[in-house]
């Protein structure tokens, strides 16, 4: 027999139905049963998007084709290596997924998140971790989650919970998302305040990295080992603060490249939003150093985001600036790269679960070596089930 072989975009078309078909039966079981323990709710994001007015000046010193993508182009998601250059596509963004959670008690909880993606048809497990409260301000988690490195880590794939069509990829978007371990969470009020505390640790191993896939040719795997961090948040009226240290050890292999790296990397965020009802601002900066222990040079990172929006009805426009600048301590093994990003997103929202966004990106490859400049049309259908 003949075999035939399956488009990757169809594929990914195929798994979202059956997440959707598995959501949506739920949700009418969970209706026919409200005091049933098992809560389940389903995410889809239809991404669609192409460059235009793009070029490559004649400076341009990277690689004019990006994981098969010819450039100039633009990398909207690192982590899972979506690429657009000037032809439309839906499969460089979208995704759908399925959380379930369990109360096998009122204080212990298990809880499953599996992710189908454009890039990626194959079902993910994104979370799997069981909770334990120990009391109203004490809670334990143990098993897989994502790394909390900025503001929007836990919910960065539910469309509907931010402004624009996906965060700002100068801070979201690394090698590896989650780890498997454990974390002890604090949370209480004093007079106005609300605060929260998180300690986590863990590592993760990311084979056949799809971030990677923008670098080099052939197979890469990436862990994260002696994963460390911690997290703290201030709420009080309409101002929401975040801060968040996270260090580990990274090792990257790709044998077809006799790449064998190993490094120190530490990371340090603050984010800060204020809503003020019609008006809202969001901001957050990051810096991650990588200290490359076995070729003795280190690259910086710094990079930030910030935006206001304004909420008219169901309309929401919102503007954002966004700035990723790497600098490296030896120009003759690590080049370093620079963009920024201007853009302007119009949000519509069709229900509570439901939005339509439309943004237009401007960016810029300052270092000319990723990509060059270009501008960018996307458009998404973002939806809670």
């Amino acid at each position: 027999m003949t075999s035939v072989k399956i488009p990757l975009r169809y594929k990914f078309f195929a798994s979202l139905l059956g997440v959707l078909s598995f959501s949506v039966s739920n949700a009418y079981a969970d209706d026919a049963d409200k005091t049933s323990n098992l809560k389940v709710s389903g995410f889809l994001s239809i991404v669609g998007g192409r460059t235009f007015s793009g070029e490559l000046p004649a400076n341009y010193a990277g690689s004019p084709v990006i994981n098969g993508t010819s450039c100039p182009c633009y990398t909207a998601d690192w982590s899972n290596a979506g690429v657009y250059n000037n032809s439309f596509s839906l499969q460089q963004e979208s995704r759908a997924g399925i959380q379930a959670s369990y109360a096998l008690t009122k204080d212990f909880i298990v809880t499953g998140q599996v992710v189908v993606r454009g890039t990626d048809s194959t079902p993910n497990v994104q979370w799997a971790y069981a909770s334990y409260k120990l009391n109203n301000e004490w809670e334990i988690q143990v098993g897989r989650k994502r790394i909390p490195l900025y503001f929007y880590s836990d919910f960065q794939d539910i469309g509907v919970s931010y402004p624009w069509v996906s965060p700002p990829p100068e801070l979201y978007g690394w090698e590896v998302t989650n780890y498997n371990g454990a974390s002890i969470r604090y949370r209480t009020s004093v007079g106005d305040n609300n605060l929260a505390f998180t300690a986590f640790g863990g590592r993760e191993k990311a084979n056949d990295s799809l971030y990677e896939k923008l670098n080099y040719t052939g197979r890469t795997d990436v862990t994260w080992s002696n994963i460390l961090g911690a997290d703290a948040q201030l709420e009080r009226g309409p101002l929401t603060v975040r801060g968040v240290y996270v260090q580990a050890d990274v090792h990257v292999v790709n044998a077809l490249n006799a790449l064998d790296s190993s490094a120190k990397l530490e990371a340090y965020g603050v984010a800060a939003n204020l809503d003020l009802d019609d008006w809202f601002i969001l901001s957050e900066l990051t810096q991650l150093k990588r200290t490359f222990t076995n070729a003795g040079y280190t690259v910086t990172a710094p990079a930030y985001t910030i935006g206001v929006g304004y909420r008219y009805g169901s309309w929401t426009p919102f503007i954002n600036y966004a700035s990723y600048k790497e600098k490296s301590s030896d120009l003759t093994q690590y080049q370093p790269q620079s963009y920024k990003r201007t853009s302007a997103t119009l949000r519509y929202d069709i229900d509570a679960k439901s939005a339509v966004k439309v943004q237009l990106d401007k960016n810029q490859d300052v270092t000319n070596n990723y990509g060059g400049n270009v501008n960018v049309f996307r458009i998404s259908y973002d939806r809670l089930f």
